[in-house]
């Protein structure tokens, strides 16, 4: 009985070390998006210079663009941090997993180990034949 319960911890620690895996490597990707972003944002505005025969409108204009683009990479330099922090957080969630379903396959192991030594009772004698009686 306490192995069957032992095997039951053992497969919701398992479980529970997947979805883990799972959350992290989806923080992991939101983070790698969002540094990909930052990345052309920041190639985006720096490939815009005005050029020599731009005049005032068209350089106000380029001007607010390249601001706005700024902004955008602000912005998204903030949701890297955030993504940085969940993706951390979610790493040491699945450390936490695996360490449990470490300890209960441990458990586990151990109970069946000891199930395997238990020298068994000995069994009274049974009756062969039950009707001669």
């Amino acid at each position: 009985m306490a192995l069957q319960r032992l095997r039951r911890l053992e497969r919701v620690r398992e479980v529970a070390k997947q979805t883990a895996a799972m959350q992290a490597a989806q923080a992991e990707g939101t983070l790698g998006q969002l540094t990909r972003l930052r990345d052309r944002t920041r190639a985006m505005a720096a490939s815009y210079s005005p050029a020599p025969q731009m005049e005032g409108g068209d350089l106000r204009r380029m001007q607010a663009f390249v601001e706005g683009i700024g902004r955008l990479t602000g912005q998204t330099e903030q949701d890297i941090g955030v993504a940085r922090s969940r993706a951390d957080a979610l790493r040491g969630d699945l450390a936490v997993a695996e360490r449990r379903l470490t300890m209960a396959s441990e458990r586990a192991a151990a109970c069946r180990k000891a199930l395997l030594q238990e020298k068994p009772a000995d069994a009274p004698a049974r009756r062969r034949n039950w009707h001669d009686t």
